[in-house]
């Protein structure tokens, strides 16, 4: 629903996460003179008490024209102890949802390449600040 151009927007309300639920966020930008993120990866996980993922969301950014939510990357890493060959599918999830552009801040397979060690690398900070991995 769409405000009324009287109306004003005075609260969020945003609900406490899961218990044993955590989240990451990277973006690689290279040393330059423009602060423009190559690529960027957001994970969050809840994982129950024996470490097993229950609950992800992925989403990544600077690889298409807006952020995109990843459900294939989340469901690589769902009923997993997030080990190797989960990372590395929902990397590979990631890699493949990206729809970047080349440019001077990288080539479409940089950017794709990099999306997917984000993904993987802010899985496992995720797990870590739950305390898991």
């Amino acid at each position: 629903q769409c405000l009324a151009s009287d109306e004003l927007l005075v609260a969020i309300e945003v609900p406490k996460p899961a218990a044993r639920t955590s989240d990451a966020y990277l973006r690689f930008i290279p040393r330059t003179e423009m602060d423009i993120a190559v690529a960027g990866a957001a994970v969050s996980v809840t994982l129950d008490d024996d470490g097993v993922c229950s609950n992800a969301r992925v989403a990544i950014g600077a690889v298409a024209p807006t952020a995109i939510l990843v459900p294939s990357a989340a469901e690589a890493l769902i009923g997993t102890k997030l080990d190797d060959d989960a990372l590395h599918a929902a990397a590979a999830a990631s890699s493949q949802a990206a729809n970047p552009i080349s440019d001077r801040r990288g080539t479409v397979e940089f950017r794709r390449h990099v999306v997917g060690v984000l993904t993987k690398r802010a899985a496992k900070i995720a797990a870590n600040r739950v305390g898991a991995v």
